[in-house]
């Protein structure tokens, strides 16, 4: 489908597709001509593949083909949102215009957040990744780092707008 649309308008570079699968049919929703955005981290979490580093060679001649470590079962992505007392679990919109943003290693005992550092800002987002051996296991771990930033954070007003089951 991608190559098909990519020809169709002719683009060359980078591109990203979303789609669902209904009914046994993939349906297109969105083209992204441009490096997408949470699709790299779903990636290397799911299969170990990196695919920035992949990637990189085909705009530089210098890019760093590094290894990273292969991914562990089955992870976890969250995006969160912090203001005042409250903690709330958002889009991906949230990340929008919060820059500088950094990795963070073990962030509140997720594996690793992308995120605007709390600091002493009362308004702060993250992108927590968690991994586990199974569905079960990462969201448990996702559901400790939670707690823990509250804690730490004094966040006693929390909104998760669509838990999972």
């Amino acid at each position: 489908m991608a190559v098909d649309l990519a020809e169709a308008v002719k683009l060359h570079g980078v591109m990203d597709l979303e789609v669902i699968l209904h009914e046994g049919q993939l349906k297109l929703l969105e083209i992204d001509a441009r490096l997408p955005s949470q699709t790299p981290i779903a990636v290397y979490w799911s299969t170990g593949c990196n695919m920035v580093l992949e990637l990189g060679p085909s705009f530089s001649a210098a890019a760093s083909r590094t290894p990273l470590p292969p991914p562990v079962g089955r992870w976890w992505l969250e995006h969160l949102h912090a203001t005042g007392n409250r903690l709330e679990v958002a889009g991906e919109h949230v990340l929008c215009r919060r820059a500088p943003l950094r990795v963070t290693a073990d962030f509140y005992g997720a594996d690793e957040a992308i995120n605007r550092p709390p600091g002493g800002s009362a308004d702060w987002v993250a992108t927590l990744i968690v991994t586990g051996r199974d569905r079960e296991e990462a969201w448990r771990r996702r559901c400790s780092a939670i707690e823990a930033i509250r804690r730490r954070h004094g966040l006693t007003d929390y909104a998760d707008p669509e838990p999972p089951p």
